[in-house]
């Protein structure tokens, strides 16, 4: 097993969700936008790779994506992987999930290490907008992290399934990387926001407040709306998450020991 490389790599932030539907792709979009727009380079990997909603986001038609540099094979460690990259007007650059469902077969576990260490070597910051659930290939990503976002809304099944994915993550000793947004948290539901920290048993919690009209206009032009409506209150949320990533900074700049048999822990 290799030993930990010093070696200065730029922070990563994962955004998980237990089910779909609760926004985990607007705001990780929105949040890597706001951390471009204020001058660090800061990158985006859509990890949904059989239906992702990156490109959707953004507005983007990328010449290449993520099962290209797949193709690579042994030829991935020596590439330059910017070239694969879109970059968009916000200054964001994106490396995109694959065009087709059947191409993210190409994509194994193996590569996530060798990708976002190339990518976090050229940045100060790389979100990763991850698929809904738990995988082998999430959890590469999720080790990597130096921040996990589990995304969540008021829904109480939505709630439930976030629950159980934040003790899944505690069996696997990442507490301290955890943290939960609630989306929409001031949305008329049977759940109340102030009833979310006993429900999920933390107080670690981030509220994003919910504005229909600003979102769905933001998808449809394709422009994040921390750009386009910087004043808006659900804008101010988002930069609130933002400033997650200055915290305990000083232990992102270390690459990981790759630890083995995670998805047998889950099983235990």
């Amino acid at each position: 097993m290799k030993e930990e490389i010093d070696k200065k790599l730029g922070r990563m932030a994962i955004f998980v969700s237990s089910k779909g539907g609760v926004g985990k792709t607007v705001i990780s979009v929105n949040v890597a936008a706001a951390l471009a727009s204020k001058g660090f380079s800061t990158c985006i990997i859509d990890g949904s790779f059989q239906f992702g909603d990156v490109n959707l986001a953004l507005d983007i038609q990328p010449r290449y994506t993520i099962s290209d540099l797949a193709q690579k094979g042994e030829e991935l460690e020596e590439i330059k992987i910017s070239d694969y990259l879109y970059n968009h007007d916000s200054g964001l650059k994106v490396l995109s999930a694959p065009l087709k469902p059947e191409l993210a077969d190409l994509i194994t576990p193996d590569m996530i290490p060798v990708i976002c260490d190339k990518l976090r070597e050229d940045n100060e910051y790389l979100i990763v907008d991850l698929t809904t659930g738990i995988s082998e290939i999430s959890l590469n990503f999720i080790e990597m992290a130096d921040l996990v976002f589990i995304v969540t809304d008021l829904e109480l099944s939505a709630l439930r399934n976030t629950k159980t994915m934040l003790k899944t993550f505690e069996k696997l000793n990442m507490e301290s990387k955890l943290r939960v947004v609630v989306n929409r948290s001031d949305t008329e539901t049977l759940t109340k926001a102030s009833q979310v920290p006993d429900i999920l048993e933390t107080n670690d919690i981030i509220y994003v407040m919910n504005n229909f009209k600003v979102v769905t206009k933001s998808l449809n032009i394709g422009i994040p709306f921390v750009i386009s409506k910087p004043k808006e209150k659900i804008t101010s949320d988002i930069i609130s998450i933002s400033k997650e990533f200055n915290m305990d900074s000083s232990q992102s700049r270390r690459r990981r020991k790759r630890k083995s048999g995670l998805m047998g822990i889950l099983a235990r």
